[in-house]
């Protein structure tokens, strides 16, 4: 079957631009930041900060997928990468010849910590000096409910090669119900 697409009215053509936008500024700054002051992308930030939380600063391949919400090939390139450049080491899994166990370095904990003071700082002011309580509160009951939002099963294919861009406009054109996304 079918469904109609449910076309977005001006309104929400140019809300569902400004958030584009917002999201691609917040993105595009992050990692300008993280690139100019530690000479890390802003994957390799997410990776670091996955490992330093973990137990041990190690995860298996498999965990850091889920806790990044990347697909195991994607992840698996980008371990492959930092490995190369001594940020992380990749080793097997003791009793699980096909696990991968991610181990975050000291010289990447150096990276790591040598991008948060300024990473921070990007994140207070883009997002956090624009904000009260009252907006803060909107704006975490929003992205609640985005979350939250049941996946229609003609949107799985996509999850694999989504950016951030796509999830939030298939997110957020599930709670409308939607089919269609620009």
């Amino acid at each position: 079957m079918t469904t109609q697409p449910r076309w977005l009215d001006d309104e929400e053509q140019q809300l569902w631009r400004l958030i584009l936008a917002g999201f691609n500024k917040i993105s595009r700054t992050i990692d300008d930041r993280l690139q100019e002051g530690s000479e890390i992308s802003s994957s390799e930030f997410s990776v670091l900060v996955a490992l330093s939380e973990a137990e041990d600063h190690t995860l298996r391949l498999r965990e850091l997928c889920d806790e990044l919400g990347w697909d195991r090939s994607r992840a698996s390139h980008q371990v492959t990468r930092m490995k190369k450049r001594g940020l992380l080491t990749k080793s097997k899994c003791p009793g699980d010849a096909r696990g991968v166990l991610v181990t975050l370095t000291d010289q990447g904990m150096t990276h790591l910590e040598d991008a948060v003071p300024d990473h921070v700082e990007t994140v207070r002011r883009l997002i956090f000096d624009h904000l009260n309580e009252d907006r803060a509160d909107k704006i975490r009951e929003f992205f609640a409910d985005v979350i939250g939002a049941q996946e229609p099963v003609s949107y799985t294919h996509l999850r694999a090669h989504e950016t951030i861009g796509n999830l939030v406009c298939r997110l957020l054109l599930e709670k409308k119900n939607a089919v269609f996304c620009l």
